[in-house]
This record gives C-alpha cells, structure tokens and sequence, in this order.
C-alpha cells in the first residue's frame, strides 16, 4: 500500500474498532505514516497500534518494529537499538477470486448442469455446515461452482420452484458472505449482503427474510452506526413477530439477540436489556439447534449476554454470565469459539492472563480455522504477549496464531 492507502486503511480501522468515539484526534495520514517509517513515531497510542495491527494482519506490535522507547527488548543488542517499522508479509488466505467471478456474473452464469431440487437442497446444506464449523478453506472450494449453479437455476425458474431456489440461494449467500466477512473483506461483504437481502425478497417467506436482516445486521458492526443496526433488526423482529412455527420463532429471537448486542455498541444499555431479555424468553421454548442456517436458543443467547457485557466495557459481568459453564456440544463450533475468544478478552481486561491463554486454546479446540484469523484473537495474543512468561503455552498459540489457515 502507499503511504496515502494505509492512512485511509488506518482511520477506517479505528471507525470499526471504536464506534462511537470521537476520533478525530486519532485519525492519520500520509505525513504520520511516513513519519513512522522513518522512526520519528516510535510507538503510537494504544488505539493507533491496535488499527495497524488490523490492517497489516500483525499479531503483536513487534511484527511490526513497534517497541515502548521505555522497555527493553530481550531481543535487542543494546540499548536505543531499533527496528524500523515495517508493512508485514500478508499471512496467506483462502482465494476468493472465483467467488468474486461468480459474483459478477450472477446473472450471466457459465453454462452447465443444474441438479435436482433434492440434490441442490443437500449441496446447500453442506456449506451452510462448512460456514458453522467453519471450515473456510473447503467452503472457499466449493462455494463458487455452486453459486454458478444456482444462478443458472434461478434464471430458469418460476413460480414455486424460484422460491425455493432462491431460499437456497440465500443460504449460499451467506456462507460466501462468511468467508468474506471472516477474511476482512469488508466491501464484498456488503455487497454480498445486498444480493442476499434481494434474492430472500423472492421467497415471500418473512422467515428467510428475516433471517436475511439478520446477516445485514453485522454491516452495522463495521460501518460505525450500531444504533442504525440496532433499529433495523428491530423492524425485522416486528415484522416477523406474528409467526409461531420454530423456525419463525428462532429468526425472531436471534434478531433480539443481535440487536442487544448492537445496542450495546451504540451505549443504550436499556435497549440493550430489553432485546436481551425478548431473545432470552424466546430461547426458554426452543431448544439449542440450528433455524435456517442460525444457531439459536439458551445457549447461544447465554454467549451473547457476554459479548454484550464486554461491549458495554464490564468484564466483571461478563465473566459472570460465563461462570460455570461451558458450551454444550449443540452448539455450533464457530458460535462456541466466539464464547472462549470473548472470555479470553475478560480475563485479558480482569488481569488474568494465564486463565485468558486458557480460553484461547478452548477457541481453538472448538474452531481453528475461526480462532486463527479473529481480530480479536490478534489484540489478545499482542496485550498478552508482555505479561506471559517465555516458553508457556501461550508462545505454541502465539506461533500457531501467527501462521497461514491449514
């Protein structure tokens, strides 16, 4: 990137990772970046270097020649010595550019096959299972032929059969929404987002619609406008409130749930309680399971409840929505890593690092693949990195976080 690209890239970090903020005193540009490379920025405030790490993939600050000018690093020659800073090698990724193709040519698509309903149906499951167990680099696989295909039945399609095809097809927007959600590719997720809330229009179905709002959800975790996020969903949920069969009922709840956290975001903690406790007297009459592609029930609304509580700046209740328990195997593996990743981050802000390296290697039990590229897991291992002794297990985490998805 040029000077002037990662400026951009830098304040745009910091609008996601602060929402609502006042970071005007924050935001660089050219001039800062080149001051920092030529050393005259020796090390940035916390919020400063917590974007470049996003940006730049980094696990901590030293990938990037970042030190305190008043510690000593063990690694270092003598004092006053100093790495420059540095843009990292990328850690390699999943490709995307054959879903980027497929995308483009969504209503154009290659000829070819077009499977039965039934086998179409089970080829749309198996990637709404990649996305819950997050398996990025098989669903990076498969996911672009299959769109193909479902684009060219959609354009051959009518009536009862184009709904149903496009159902599927919003699942298979999801799961592609996954990968470039998860990867940091911000831009292609919203657009397909916007596919996606398009296509669920074609069902007549208020459940897939709803859960189409329920995606369009996480813009809102990104763009810097939660409260926004927050009233959507709630739209969504009114529309949808009428409904009684399960799966109505879990689309539902789930936009409760996300809309409590979303309002936590937004600091309106009284929003934020009265969706959390909508969400949580659905989930008491639905078992934990799987609604059209979305996990939900007590134990997903018990893993919100501490995200919420960590969004709204208390660890301490957080940890205590977490005492005592642990995710049932129900639970899908990506949902059940976001629970170990976010106690992780408690224990980080409570000063216990040793039980927070604890709850890393949990999320990565539960969700490899999820765990490796979080950003959240990058900020851990970086504000763990000083406080944990040499050669615990918290360096074989670090080395593994640090390497490329395989």
């Amino acid at each position: 990137m040029s000077r002037v690209e990662l400026a951009d890239a830098v304040n745009a970090a910091l609008d996601r990772l602060y929402p609502g903020r006042s970071l005007a005193a924050l935001y660089v540009d050219f001039r800062w970046v080149g001051k920092l490379e030529r050393g005259e920025h020796r090390w940035p405030s916390p919020e400063r270097r917590a974007a470049l790490r996003q940006v730049l993939s980094a696990v901590a600050d030293a990938d990037l020649g970042l030190y305190s000018p008043r510690r000593t690093h063990p690694d270092r020659n003598g004092p006053g010595s100093a790495e420059p800073f540095r843009v990292p090698a990328t850690t390699p990724e999943v490709d995307l550019s054959g879903l980027r193709a497929c995308l483009d040519a969504f209503d154009i698509p290659p000829d070819g096959p077009v499977r039965p309903a039934a086998e179409l149906r089970t080829a749309v499951d198996h990637v709404v299972r990649l996305r819950l167990t997050s398996n990025y680099r098989k669903l990076a696989i498969v996911i672009p032929a299959l769109l193909d295909e479902l684009h060219r039945a959609q354009r051959s399609s009518i009536h009862a059969r184009r709904e149903f095809t496009a159902a599927l097809l919003t699942q298979a927007y999801r799961a592609a929404d996954a990968l470039a959600d998860k990867f940091g590719h911000h831009d292609l997720s919203a657009r397909i987002i916007t596919m996606m809330t398009k296509v669920a229009q074609d069902t007549s179905d208020p459940t897939v619609i709803g859960t189409a709002q329920y995606v369009r959800g996480e813009l809102f975790f990104h763009n810097g406008r939660p409260e926004l996020g927050r009233m959507l969903l709630e739209e969504a949920a009114t529309s949808i409130s009428g409904i009684s069969q399960p799966a109505g009922r879990a689309t539902y709840g789930a936009l409760h749930m996300r809309a409590a956290v979303l309002a936590g975001l937004a600091r309106q903690p009284s929003y934020a309680h009265d969706h959390l406790r909508e969400a949580s007297e659905c989930a008491r009459r639905l078992p934990d399971g799987e609604y059209h592609g979305t996990a939900f029930g007590p134990s997903s609304v018990r893993i919100h409840e501490v995200t919420l509580a960590l969004d709204s700046g208390e660890p301490d209740a957080a940890l205590r929505a977490a005492a005592g328990w642990v995710p049932p195997a129900s639970v899908p593996s990506e949902r059940r890593s976001h629970f170990y990743i976010d106690l992780a981050r408690a224990h980080i802000q409570t000063g216990s690092p040793q039980r927070a390296v604890e709850s890393l290697w949990e999320a990565r039990t539960a969700a490899p693949e999820h765990t490796r590229i979080h950003p959240h897991v990058r900020d851990a291992v970086s504000a763990l990195r000083p406080v944990v002794a040499s050669g615990s297990s918290f360096d074989e985490f670090a080395t593994w976080a640090a390497g490329a998805i395989g």
